[in-house]
């Protein structure tokens, strides 16, 4: 028997190594597209659109409304996972929103709308506490109404965009706060959640940015103008 003899030929041969098959671009390109979709349609990609500082975690959790909302760890109040389902409570500095200096933050509690077809504009829910005084803004878009002194009120004056305060409203104190971060106080309705707004007096020139990015924040068409 010469050399090699008896050594069956499946072990003489090598199978040739598989062929490496690269990703087609326009099928990787259409997974993208397709993500994408998928992230705009629960609201999640117009949350990455806000400014988040780059250290903070995002989550992912159930909001009032049982729709989907993805929001930096940094800024709930308390633990993430145990918040409630009825109520988030967030602190979001005003930078991450409006691009402004400082590091005093934003205060909001949201929770579900209530189910009322036509609310109360703000001016007419506070008529019969206020004066006659009306002093317009023009550099911030805004009237300030007084309250009559003796009012449950009293010490603070009402902030009005558009004159009735539908779109934008806010009660702000006049006396010393012992924090001026949440002097002023706002309500706000995005589609199906209401959102109680806590910042300082100073912020209100910035009311028109703060809307159009918690609108964004919470996947809702922003406003016009």
């Amino acid at each position: 028997m010469g050399p090699g003899a008896g050594i069956p030929a499946a072990r003489a041969r090598r199978l040739p190594a598989p062929r490496q098959v690269p990703l087609d671009r326009s099928i990787a390109l259409a997974g993208l597209v397709g993500l994408a979709g998928a992230l705009a349609s629960t609201g999640l990609l117009a949350a990455w659109l806000i400014r988040v500082p780059a250290t903070d975690g995002i989550l992912t959790r159930p909001g009032p409304t049982g729709r989907a909302v993805a929001l930096p760890a940094a800024w709930v109040v308390g633990p993430f996972e145990s918040a409630s389902p009825d109520r988030l409570d967030l602190m979001i500095p005003w930078g991450a929103l409006t691009g402004g200096e400082g590091a005093d933050k934003l205060h909001v509690t949201v929770t579900r709308s209530p189910e009322t077809e036509a609310p109360l504009s703000p001016a007419r829910r506070y008529a019969r506490f206020l004066t006659v005084e009306v002093q317009p803004l023009p550099d911030e878009g805004l009237v300030r109404r007084r309250f009559k002194a003796g009012s449950p009120f009293e010490g603070e004056d009402l902030y009005l965009a558009e004159a009735d305060g539908s779109r934008f409203a806010a009660r702000c104190s006049t006396v010393a706060q012992a924090d001026p971060g949440t002097a002023c106080l706002s309500e706000v309705r995005i589609g199906d959640l209401s959102l109680r707004l806590r910042f300082a007096a100073e912020r209100l020139p910035a009311w028109r940015g703060l809307l159009r990015a918690l609108e964004q924040l919470f996947a809702a068409a922003p406003p016009e103008g």
